[in-house]
């Protein structure tokens, strides 16, 4: 409550010397507007990094400056903010019937207006339905009110999950921010026909494979219409989808089901390299959102999104996507976020994501979408060809040639879980760094770790290293056919855990005292014949419980330790 109140004197504050308090109102326009139109924006005056920073956790902020930021409320918000009595503006919604509509599926896919809920669903089809041997239709999940969340698979074996980098292009997880929306269904029909083309189409489609899913929000777009009338920026439940992501350093809201989806769909696919449309401003936008801090990568996340708005202004008009660095931002000198996608995949899955904000105008109109893919087409083509940079290559068994899931990192660069996992299941890792020489190094539980010297000589510099993984020189015993071989037990608090042979991939690690009380918790990965090894030499004598379970359903196996060293004094 405190905090609440130093908000809002500070805000009162600056009011006084603006002038915005000559607007300031009981909230009824705000109730009436949400009423109407779904949602209200308001204007506040900045009120400082720290202020603007706890207004951003209680309230959904669509754009910022050193002035003034806007906020936008839905009918889940709206009597808190009336309670807190911030000085505000409100943004009168433009009255409309129908926003640049087609009449008609044709009208549609010329790329000139925005399509219907059913012409958009009939454009997906078509594409996957035009090009089968590149494209294929899949769901990604389905909204609260039951539509699905579609995504085009875009590859030249598009029916096999190829050793090759993967990379995604989502939009409109805001409501009403359409213009990537119409901009990815567009890029998808770009890829597609020119996949045999012999140019940058169908290398990138014949290297990579491309995801791309024009619309994350379909009920805040669409509503309860089948037109885009009023579209809003929270889904039916009134939740911001791009503050509904886990993070584990603060309280969340309730997971929605869209962003359950997407979560499920991301974990699987664990993508090299994403990127997340939105409009309000114009500027590429990099991680951190939530740290005022520095990602490892900073230099290559800086990198790609310069060259990003760099290729803009060799195609668009004067002005731009000029905002803040010349088009270019970390997402924590802009405003701090909690809870968005593009920190989810790259701190929470070990992926690479920015967020691209295409135009100052939220609501594009239709005669400006063919300007916005002039301006953007281009860049949006190079960024996926980043994906076909960097270090690549595959992790194996040195032995039997399997695949294996290893960790790849840079000792002393790497934090942040900014090192990256070979996949599970071809072995296949990238590695995306800037220009210089990087010491890399791959461990896999039960192997020993090797390292390598990679030298990136530019920023397209592609560097291919297959790597193969010895075990140590000694015997496993044979695993068990149930339960959990411990050895030695008892122990001075280093022990190894065999798993039946049935067990490998992702599993969790649990111990915890007779009692029941968690002491340790982690994630590792589990390979057949090839034990686990623990160490909890810090803690005291005494029984404990092993508890190991295979991720994502189990089973969860357990077994008893003794740890008989003498705790130091």
């Amino acid at each position: 409550m405190r905090a609440l109140v130093v908000i809002t004197a500070l805000l009162l504050l600056i009011a006084g010397s603006n002038g915005y308090g000559q607007y300031r109102m009981p909230g009824d326009d705000i109730r009436e507007t949400v009423s109407r139109f779904g949602q209200a924006e308001v204007v506040v005056s900045y009120p400082g990094f720290d202020a603007m920073t706890k207004i951003a956790s209680r309230f959904s902020v669509s754009s910022c400056d050193a002035r003034e930021a806007i906020l936008c409320l839905s009918g889940r918000d709206v009597d808190e903010f009336i309670a807190l009595g911030i000085p505000y503006k409100p943004v009168i919604p433009e009255e409309r019937k129908g926003f640049y509509t087609a009449s008609s599926l044709s009208e549609a896919m010329l790329w000139q207006s925005y399509p219907t809920w059913q012409h958009y669903d009939t454009i997906m089809h078509k594409i996957a339905e035009r090009w089968p041997g590149v494209c294929r239709l899949d769901t990604i999940g389905f909204s609260v009110m039951g539509r699905a969340v579609l995504a085009l698979k875009i590859s030249d074996n598009v029916a096999v999950d190829e050793p090759e980098p993967s990379v995604m292009l989502s939009s409109t997880i805001h409501g009403d921010e359409p213009a990537g929306f119409v901009l990815l269904m567009r890029l998808a029909e770009y890829l597609a026909s020119g996949s045999t083309g012999g140019g940058l189409a169908e290398e990138l489609v014949s290297g990579l494979e491309i995801w791309i899913n024009p619309l994350a929000n379909p009920d805040g777009m669409y509503r309860d219409n089948d037109t885009m009338i009023y579209p809003v920026r929270a889904n039916s439940n009134g939740y911001d989808l791009n503050r509904n992501f886990p993070d584990p350093e603060v309280s969340s809201p309730p997971l929605q089901k869209e962003t359950s989806d997407m979560i499920a769909f991301l974990e699987e696919k664990r993508f090299a390299l994403s990127v997340n449309l939105h409009s309000g401003v114009e500027v590429v936008n990099y991680p951190w959102d939530k740290w005022t801090r520095l990602h490892p990568d900073d230099d290559w996340f800086d990198g790609i999104s310069r060259r990003y708005a760099d290729t803009v202004h060799l195609h668009a008009e004067p002005g731009y996507m000029v905002y803040l660095d010349n088009g270019v931002t970390r997402g924590w000198e802009w405003y701090i976020v909690r809870g968005g996608r593009q920190d989810f995949v790259t701190w929470g899955l070990g992926g690479r994501e920015v967020t691209i904000e295409i135009d100052d105008t939220k609501m594009t109109p239709g005669s400006n979408l063919e300007m916005i893919w002039n301006w953007n087409y281009r860049s949006l083509l190079r960024y996926i060809a980043e994906a076909l940079n960097g270090v690549r290559g595959t992790v194996a068994d040195d032995d039997t040639g399997d695949p294996l899931s290893a960790k790849v990192f840079i000792s002393g660069h790497d934090a942040d879980s900014s090192h990256v996992y070979s996949d599970t299941v071809t072995g296949t890792y990238c590695r995306f760094l800037a220009p210089g020489e990087w010491t890399i190094t791959f461990s896999s539980p039960g192997y020993l770790p090797l390292s390598f010297q990679a030298s990136i000589t530019a920023w397209n510099s592609v560097v291919q290293q297959d790597v193969r993984l010895q075990k140590p020189a000694y015997n496993y015993p044979a695993p068990p056919g149930s339960g959990l071989l411990i050895w030695p037990n008892p122990c001075d608090g280093k022990f190894s855990v065999m798993l039946p042979a049935r067990i490998t991939g992702d599993v969790t690690v649990t111990l915890t005292g007779v009692s029941g009380a968690i002491i340790s918790s982690y994630s590792t990965s589990a390979q057949a014949g090839i034990p686990l090894t623990c160490d909890f030499s810090t803690l005291p004598p005494g029984i404990y419980i092993v508890s190991v379970r295979g991720e994502p359903f189990g089973p969860l196996l357990r077994g008893k330790v003794i740890i008989t060293r003498p705790f130091p004094e």
